[in-house]
């Protein structure tokens, strides 16, 4: 029986039918991972630009707000200011010289 798996190593090694097979999927196999990886990073990127998007969105997000109640007395007006006064920069960015005030 040893003769017998001798001769199919010995076989298996002298053939070359499958060589042509194999460098075409090792070709295929390339382009694919090179398509993945160029993929993958314009993905990053989107993602990146997406929540620097939402960043700048929510910095301007302003949420002042005045309500006016008309009573036997009068008008009465209650408002939030939600605006802040920047003097200037210092090394973590941005320093606030006045806070939101409620009136």
């Amino acid at each position: 029986m040893r003769p017998l798996a001798l001769e199919l190593i010995k076989r298996f090694f002298r053939d070359e039918a499958g060589g042509l097979h194999t460098v075409e999927f090792i070709l295929i196999g390339t382009l694919v991972s090179i398509g993945v990886i160029v993929g993958l990073s314009e993905y990053r990127n989107a993602v990146v630009q997406e929540y620097g998007d939402m960043s700048a969105a929510l910095q301007h997000l302003d949420q002042s707000w005045t309500l006016t109640l008309v009573t036997s007395g009068g008008p009465v007006t209650y408002s939030y200011s939600d605006t802040m006064t920047y003097s200037g920069l210092n090394a973590d960015g941005v320093t606030v010289t006045s806070p939101a005030s409620v009136e």
